[in-house]
């Protein structure tokens, strides 16, 4: 009798443990069937970005079936490191884990300016290389629109020949006011208070448009550099560093 109750519960103790497996196993499948199926262009962009051959990868890769393994093999493989959709998808997953880096290109801004052309035109090639992410915050540690107050006031008349009087006006709104200035005194009076009169009459705007209008004029700064018509009075020059 205790031999068959001993069996009994032997009995019931594996038919629960194998059914909290089953539960277990099952839930687990379901939840990676679906995360892959909503989600597998997503993760064969982030498998792009590591390196198919790279360990993080494979590491990742060794927790699909076959099937889905090498579907995202697949999918990977048509993406290139430096796909803008693949660098779009890798910011948006490290924005939303809260992660900018803004104190560590501080820190690059601060120390890279010290170092010689050759050791900043190499570290910045390999960095662009090996980690093509939050690249305009890399352009952004050696020229800002902020920078501005550090240009000569014949290299802000030459500048303002390219510029668009709306996106200038864009770009102006809530700026320092050193920065307006600067601007307004390498006008002529009309044009500047033809430029007043814009921002005033343009009222509140979104600070991403005053943003890619900063940004647009940073890049036409960095082209005149480029082109030799302005020189920026910079340990290293601008346009070896940056890119688009």
């Amino acid at each position: 009798m205790e031999n068959n109750k001993s069996k009994a519960v032997m009995i019931a103790e594996f038919k629960i443990s194998d059914a909290m497996e089953e539960i277990t196993c099952a839930t687990r499948k379901v939840l990676m069937d679906y995360m892959m199926e909503m989600y597998y262009i997503s993760f064969s962009k982030i498998v792009a970005y590591l390196g198919i051959k790279s360990n993080e990868a494979q590491e990742l890769l060794s927790n699909l079936d076959e099937k889905m393994k090498q579907k995202v093999i697949d999918d990977a493989t048509g993406f290139k490191k430096n796909d803008k959709m693949v660098i779009d998808e890798v910011e948006h997953i490290l924005s939303a884990s809260g992660m900018d880096f803004t104190k560590e290109y501080k820190t690059i801004n601060k120390f890279l300016l010290q170092t010689s052309q050759d050791f900043a035109e190499r570290k910045i090639n390999q960095f662009r290389e090996t980690t093509p992410i939050f690249q305009q915050k890399l352009n952004d540690s050696f020229f800002s629109f902020n920078d501005i107050l550090i240009l000569e006031d014949r290299t802000i008349q030459r500048i303002l020949q390219e510029v668009d009087m709306q996106m200038l006006a864009k770009a102006l709104k809530g700026s320092k006011p050193k920065i307006q200035t600067k601007i307004f005194r390498n006008m002529s009076r009309r044009t500047a208070n033809m430029l007043k009169e814009d921002m005033k009459c343009m009222g509140p705007i979104r600070l991403t448009d005053v943003d890619k209008s900063r940004k647009e004029i940073v890049k036409i700064i960095l082209c005149l550099e480029d082109t030799g018509e302005i020189v920026i009075c910079r340990k290293i020059r601008i346009s070896d560093i940056f890119v688009d």
